[in-house]
C-alpha cells in the first residue's frame, strides 16, 4: 500500500527509473550475438586420411586401423569410429563431456605423428580437426551463366568472386563445388613401358622433379641482397610431353610423349548440380568463429547483386539456403512475445494499483 502511493506521489522519479531499466534492457538485447546454435563445443575430433587409387579393404588396413590403435589411447576417448572409402578414410574420435579439446586434439595429432612414417609415401597428411557448428556453411547458393561454360564459369567464380566474397566482414571463407575442373592427364602406353624397362613410378618422380620451384639462394650487389629463384615449373603442354623420364641402354633420352599421351582435359565429374533444370555450379559462405550470423549472412546476400553487375556474362545467384532466415524468424517470435508479456504486465501493475487505492 506503501509503495503503491509512492509510486503515484513520485511519478516521475519511478517513471525514470522504469525507463533506465527498459533502457539498459534494449542495450542489452541490442548488443546479443544472433546465432544459430550457442557457442559450445562438442567433444568430437574428426581425423581425414587420403589415399588416391586405393580401394577402402585397403585403406582399411594400411590407414583406418593403424589410426585407430594409437588415438584410441588418448586420454578420456570415449568411443572411435571410423569410415574405409575409396580413395580415403573418415575417422570420429568422442570423448567424455567436460574435456578439454584443444588439449585433446593437440594429443591425437602428437599419436597420429608417432605411426606416420610407418604410412605408404602415397598417403596424404591426416587432417584432424575439432568438431564445431560454425563450420556449417551459412549461405548455399547456386550459380549459372546464360553466357559461359562450366569450365570458364568454374575459373571466374575462384578468381574474382571467392577474394570478393571473402573481404566481407564476417565471412570466413567461400568454396565452390561443381562444374569442370582442369586436370592434365597423362595416359601411359603399357607396352612403350614394358619396351623400355620402366615403371610407373619412375615416370611419377620424374614428372614430380622436373617441376620444382627451389630457392637459389641470396645474390649480394653493394649493399643490397636479392633472393634468387629457380623457376622450373611447367608452364605449358609441350614442355611436360618433352620430359625426359629416363634413358635407354645406349644413353638415348626417353621423352614422356614417347611412352605416352599428355591431355589438357577436365577432372572425372562425380557430381551434378542443377538448377531449375540448368547445369550449375554451388557456392557456400563460411563465417568466422566470432562473427554474428546475421550481418555475415546480410552481408554476402547485400554484395550478390553487384557482384552480377561486376562478373557480367549473364551470371545469376540464387540463394538456396541461409542461417539467418531461421534466426530472424525465431526473433521476431521472441519479439512478439516480449511486447505481449510487456503489455500484459503493465495491465496488471495498473490493475493492482487501481484495486490498492
Amino acid at each position: 500500500m506503501k509503495l503503491s502511493k509512492l509510486s503515484i506521489n513520485r511519478g516521475v522519479t519511478f517513471g525514470m527509473i522504469y525507463l533506465i531499466a527498459v533502457g539498459f534492457g534494449i542495450f542489452g538485447l541490442i548488443q546479443l550475438r544472433l546465432d544459430l546454435y550457442p557457442d559450445i563445443q562438442f567433444p568430437l575430433i574428426g581425423i581425414v586420411t587420403q589415399y588416391e587409387g586405393v580401394g577402402p579393404e585397403d585403406i582399411e588396413t594400411l590407414v583406418t586401423r593403424p589410426i585407430e590403435e594409437t588415438v584410441v589411447s588418448v586420454e578420456g576417448v570415449k568411443r572411435v569410429t571410423s569410415q574405409s572409402l575409396s580413395g580415403s578414410s573418415i575417422i570420429f574420435v568422442e570423448f567424455n563431456w567436460g574435456t578439454d579439446m584443444d588439449v585433446s586434439e593437440q594429443n591425437v595429432r602428437k599419436q597420429i605423428d608417432l605411426i606416420r612414417d610407418f604410412f605408404p609415401d602415397q598417403v596424404s597428411q591426416p587432417l584432424t580437426f575439432a568438431f564445431n557448428p560454425s563450420m556449417q556453411p551459412i549461405v548455399f547458393m547456386s550459380v549459372t551463366s546464360d553466357q559461359l561454360g562450366e569450365s570458364e564459369l568454374r575459373k571466374l567464380l575462384l578468381e574474382q568472386a571467392e577474394p570478393r566474397l571473402e573481404r566481407l566482414p564476417g565471412v570466413a571463407s567461400i568454396t565452390t563445388v561443381g562444374g569442370l575442373e582442369r586436370e592434365i592427364q597423362v595416359s601411359l602406353n603399357p607396352y612403350e613401358l614394358a619396351a623400355n624397362g620402366m615403371t610407373i613410378d619412375q615416370i611419377q618422380s620424374a614428372l614430380a622433379f622436373s617441376n620444382l620451384e627451389v630457392p637459389g639462394g641470396m645474390l649480394e650487389e653493394g649493399a643490397k641482397e636479392f633472393a634468387v629463384k629457380t623457376n622450373a615449373t611447367f608452364t605449358s603442354i609441350d614442355q611436360i610431353r618433352n620430359t625426359v623420364v629416363g634413358y635407354t641402354k645406349t644413353g638415348v633420352p626417353i621423352y614422356l610423349k614417347n611412352v605416352g599421351t599428355v591431355t589438357d582435359g577436365f577432372k572425372e565429374i562425380t557430381q551434378v548440380i542443377r538448377t531449375n533444370q540448368q547445369n550449375a555450379l554451388m557456392m557456400m559462405a563460411y563465417k568466422q568463429t566470432d562473427a554474428n550470423t546475421v550481418q555475415a549472412t546480410d552481408a554476402v546476400l547485400n554484395a550478390l547483386p553487384a557482384m552480377e553487375k561486376r562478373l557480367g556474362n549473364g551470371i545469376h545467384f540464387n540463394i538456396l539456403f541461409d542461417q539467418s532466415t531461421f534466426i530472424n524468424q525465431s526473433i521476431s517470435n521472441l519479439s512478439s512475445t516480449a511486447i505481449q508479456a510487456f503489455l500484459l504486465s503493465g495491465l496488471v501493475l495498473l490493475f493492482f494499483l487501481i484495486t490498492m487505492t
